[in-house]
């Protein structure tokens, strides 16, 4: 079996350590800024070292970053919506020409446009 020897007793052997009074559970702010003025240049150095580390690395590491993206001319279930729109427009005398092929075109055409605007 175990020779585990458990001594009964009483917290009086503990007398050092003051128990925290459940009252006394608030932040004393004039100690903390305290604290905090004597040591600012040490809060200041290492604000300063690690504001110093983050330019370094931002100017040693490459930017470098990529996107991908597939384009597929429209679906019919997704021209659908725009045929019901032109429908609408026939209403009023609006005779809108344009096909799924033709759309997809002038989609390519102005995404070429632009990308060629930002490199």
């Amino acid at each position: 079996m175990s020779s585990l020897n458990i001594k009964q007793g009483s917290e009086a052997h503990f007398p050092e350590y003051p128990l925290a009074s459940p009252s006394n559970n608030e932040i004393d702010l004039l100690n903390l800024i305290e604290v905090l003025w004597r040591a600012k240049k040490t809060v200041m150095a290492v604000v300063f070292a690690f504001a110093c580390a983050g330019l370094l690395i931002s100017f040693i590491l490459p930017q470098k970053w990529t996107s991908a993206a597939v384009v597929t001319p429209p679906e019919p279930v997704q021209w659908q919506e725009l045929e019901k729109t032109f429908t609408k427009l026939r209403v009023l005398d609006l005779d809108i020409k344009i096909d799924r092929t033709e759309a997809f075109n002038l989609f390519i055409k102005k995404f070429q446009s632009v990308r060629s605007q930002l490199a």
